[in-house]
């Protein structure tokens, strides 16, 4: 009977390749119906791995959406730079001091939670973030995701025409140090505001133990307090207890937020709003290396996704489980239970899952994984893109390559391909609206 099953299922695929469709769309009416009549703002929210941190892929869908519907903001973004992580091209961050952080694929006992982002950053300090997005990307409400533990801490949101940049550098020095018993490899990187990265780069020939000598990137910010003169203190308020909204008195396509406590300042990402009754507002959540699994590791993080209140969840995951030695019995409870965490507050929740494309290091296992989401959406009735088949199968990859759309990693993709690649999903949620 199984194997009968996956005949049939299979079978609605065989011509996919040129004519892609999502299946189970009717359950995408609710998500539809809203960007049909767009009389109000249309939330989405995007998860994904890698292939969506560095925004390519999302930037594009957002772009042609908000063309088409209305732009209703920048919508959700994460400070990666002051997390010495790749992020967007087209939003800068930067800030006056150091931060540990964290994403949520790392073993770690610094921080209990994660949230909204997938990422943390924390310091215990004062502190100035200064946030910059295109003059066409203003904004006039800025949603703050955060540690319930600041509640009533002050802040301040500042004006000035400098950039907080030019009055910071980075002091950079390699030392050996004895690493504590209890320290995990993430948590050196952390603790020297240093990434994995350059750690595996200092010690090539030097396994990590915890106890041993190791070499580390000790960085400390230098700041220029020149910066706060003649800056303009417009709003001062006080946090919430996990999400702040703050309202701006006039647009504008710079947000520099002061932290005056010495407390635990923690945040999980910050969305960025248009005061609006219409458009669309694409919230991008990606993290390098992330599984379905990692999606479920802290409570806030759903917690904190759900209170978007999204009218649409995409979910485009599996790559990393392909790397693996991952069990269909495992990949498919993961997905369930990411899946089971956005249904909890609503059984009608629009969800779209996305297979991932093929790659060259585990081409038999994307197969299979394009298979089992291709189940899982199935037996969780929610709707589902057989993009492995969408953008050509097995050797698509090597043809991107060719194309030069491709990077010689065998995974990942240029901005080319995946603007390709956002080309074929907004193409396919137009023929749902019939237009």
């Amino acid at each position: 009977m199984k194997n009968s099953f996956y005949l049939i299922f299979l079978s609605m695929f065989v011509s996919f390749q040129t004519h892609a469709q999502i299946i189970n769309a009717e359950n995408l009416s609710p998500f539809l119906d809203r960007l049909k009549e767009n009389n109000s703002v249309t939330q989405i929210l995007f998860i994904g791995d890698s292939h969506i941190q560095a925004g390519w892929f999302t930037d594009y869908l957002r772009i042609e959406l908000q063309q088409k519907f209305g732009n209703a903001g920048r919508g959700l973004v994460f400070p990666y730079s002051i997390a010495n992580s790749n992020g967007l091209d087209d939003i800068k961050t930067v800030s006056n001091t150091t931060w540990e952080n964290f994403r949520l694929v790392y073993d770690q006992d610094v921080f209990p939670q994660m949230g909204i982002s997938g990422f943390v950053m924390g310091n215990k300090e004062p502190s100035l973030i200064e946030f910059s997005l295109k003059p066409e990307e203003a904004f006039d409400k800025v949603v703050i995701f955060h540690d319930r533990e600041m509640a009533d801490d002050s802040f301040e949101v500042w004006d000035t025409y400098k950039s907080l940049k030019d009055y910071i550098k980075k002091d950079k020095q390699v030392k050996t140090i004895q690493v504590q018993e209890d320290v995990t490899f993430p948590e050196l990187a952390s603790n020297s505001y240093t990434t994995t990265t350059r750690l595996y780069q200092l010690n090539r020939s030097t396994p990590y133990k915890a106890g041993n000598s190791y070499k580390t990137e000790l960085t400390k910010i230098i700041y220029n307090t020149d910066f706060e003169q003649g800056v303009n203190k417009i709003l001062k308020s006080k946090f919430d207890h996990g999400i702040t909204t703050v309202e701006l008195p006039t647009k504008r396509n710079q947000f520099l937020l002061h932290t005056e406590g010495f407390g635990n300042n923690v945040f999980y990402g910050f969305q960025f709003l248009n005061n609006t009754d219409k458009g669309v507002v694409l919230n991008t959540v990606g993290v390098n290396g992330a599984t379905y699994a990692d999606f479920t590791k802290y409570s806030l993080t759903l917690e904190q996704m759900n209170a978007l209140n999204a009218n649409l969840v995409v979910i485009a995951l599996g790559t990393n489980e392909s790397l693996s030695d991952i069990t269909e019995e495992t990949f498919k409870a993961d997905a369930r239970q990411l899946i089971a965490g956005f249904k909890e507050k609503d059984e009608k929740q629009p969800i779209l899952l996305i297979s991932p494309t093929d790659n060259i290091k585990s081409a038999q296992k994307i197969a299979l994984i394009n298979q089992w989401i291709a189940e899982i959406a199935q037996e969780e009735n929610v709707a589902y893109l057989d993009f492995y088949n969408a953008m050509g199968g097995q050797g698509y990859f090597r043809k991107a390559l060719a194309r030069k759309e491709a990077n010689r990693d065998g995974v990942h993709f240029l901005k080319p391909g995946y603007e390709k690649q956002a080309q074929k999903l907004y193409q396919e949620l137009i023929k749902l609206l019939g237009n």
